[in-house]
């Protein structure tokens, strides 16, 4: 019974389950790629290219009842699974007990932060977010355009959606065995407005943050109807030549 609400309440709604929201994003190449590695699940293999992504986001109108507006944020790293990449998430702390039941019943690491909040002045835009009193990550957009970007920094941007592609997960959450591919899925006609600068980005997160730096990254407005759709195929969104890495123990954790 409560898998079948679930599965209601996730996925093919006429109207979309995400109406409206604003997001800030950030993606940079990780300092240490054997950390990086310890992070994938050892289902998952290294990406051509390791990326890790950052984003901050507020579900200001969402559907139907009882997922109501709420907060989120998320390190996800870039990973390939036969032969197709996507997006992995280490951790994505929401602020709602909804969401982190409906995020765990899809494989997603979700668990209820202390505070998630996002504020937009249509210039700069600021995402905190903080758990058990403690600084999980801080986010600070401004239209500043960042250093030359190089190619897949370009092709990353090339997208106003504030997730490209698919996101990997596995069931059970964080361990599997089971794979499963998410995405996102406009079904009414649907807008983005993206501002593209820098994030100034602050935290930690195991290490893969990269304190005080100051990043490529963009400020997303959402308006329309899109839905999570399970089991899609993934497509390769990044165009990176291949590179072999060394396989280690994973450090990732299911909360």
């Amino acid at each position: 019974m409560i898998r079948t609400l679930l599965d209601w309440l996730l996925f093919a709604h006429t109207g979309g389950q995400f109406l409206e929201l604003n997001a800030i994003t950030a993606h940079y190449a990780p300092d240490d790629s054997d950390l990086y590695r310890r992070y994938l699940p050892d289902r998952l293999a290294m990406p051509a290219r390791p990326v890790v992504k950052l984003f901050l986001v507020d579900y200001l109108r969402c559907s139907p009842w009882p997922l109501t507006r709420y907060q989120e944020w998320s390190m996800l790293l870039r990973a390939s699974h036969d032969g197709a990449e996507g997006w992995f998430p280490v951790t994505m702390p929401v602020t709602t007990w909804v969401a982190r039941q409906g995020g765990h019943h899809l494989g997603f690491p979700k668990y209820v932060a202390h505070s998630i909040a996002l504020i937009d002045d249509g210039r700069t835009a600021f995402g905190r977010a903080t758990a058990d009193d403690r600084l999980d990550v801080s986010m600070r957009y401004s239209d500043d355009k960042p250093p030359i970007l190089a190619r897949w920094e370009r092709d990353l941007r090339a997208h106003d959606a504030f997730i490209e592609g698919d996101l990997i997960v596995l069931k059970p959450t964080g361990i599997g065995p089971d794979v499963n591919r998410i995405r996102f899925e406009d079904v009414v006609p649907s807008s983005w407005t993206t501002r593209h600068g820098s994030v100034e980005l602050h935290g930690d997160a195991g290490g893969l943050i990269p304190d005080g730096r100051i990043v490529p990254g963009s400020a997303h407005h959402f308006q329309g109807g899109m839905n999570l759709v399970r089991n899609a195929p993934i497509p390769t969104v990044l165009p990176f030549s291949s590179h072999v890495r060394r396989r280690s123990r994973p450090l990732s954790r299911a909360a």
